[in-house]
């Protein structure tokens, strides 16, 4: 194991292990009857995208969106670095192969419009209005309404989820291949 010696990244070790010790902070609950409320016009391919992909993560296809757009205002730093993590366990030439096989969702070739109203827990709407305002006025910012930058967040969204898995799902078959194979001798 390699010893940390660099106070700077000592210090964003250790408040690591003092996150993972103390874990997230529990949701506020809410009722979506008051909830602040988005509609999102989208497609109906990406809205039953991401109702699958809530089921999966045992969330509703709203708590889903509500993540990845929270996610995507982060840059979507945490699934990227869970996915980093996965290819160096992997090893890049296997995560690339397991990869290649993983299709894009393309929010372009959807065809059936539809819409979908999100409803946004409190302190959320003003985390989100407060992002995307700032991503839109971005310098070089090619979205520029709310809805556009909500829905290529959601194609990002199902587009990362899907990289997850895979890798998961491989680390996992490696992992009884080799927990079997030792088992055997």
């Amino acid at each position: 194991m390699n010893v940390v010696t660099n106070p700077i990244a000592l210090a964003a070790l250790n408040r690591a292990l003092s996150a993972a010790r103390t874990g997230p902070a529990p949701r506020p609950r809410y009722s979506s009857r008051t909830a602040d409320k988005f509609v999102i016009r989208g497609y109906s391919e990406l809205f039953e995208e991401l109702g699958g992909i809530g089921q999966h993560q045992g969330r509703s296809k709203n708590s889903e969106m509500v993540a990845a757009i929270l996610e995507a205002l982060s840059g979507n730093m945490r699934m990227k670095s869970v996915i980093m993590a996965l290819r160096a366990y992997l090893g890049h030439d296997l995560a690339d192969k397991v990869l290649a096989e993983v299709p894009d969702f393309i929010l372009a070739e959807c065809k059936v419009t539809d819409q979908f109203v999100i409803r946004l827990p409190p302190s959320v709407r003003d985390t989100i209005r407060e992002g995307v305002s700032s991503a839109i006025s971005a310098k070089g910012a090619s979205v520029r309404t709310m809805n556009q930058w909500v829905l290529n967040a959601l194609e990002q969204w199902v587009n990362l989820q899907r990289q997850q898995y895979a890798l998961t799902t491989a680390a996992i078959a490696i992992d009884q291949t080799v927990f079997i194979t030792a088992e055997n001798h």
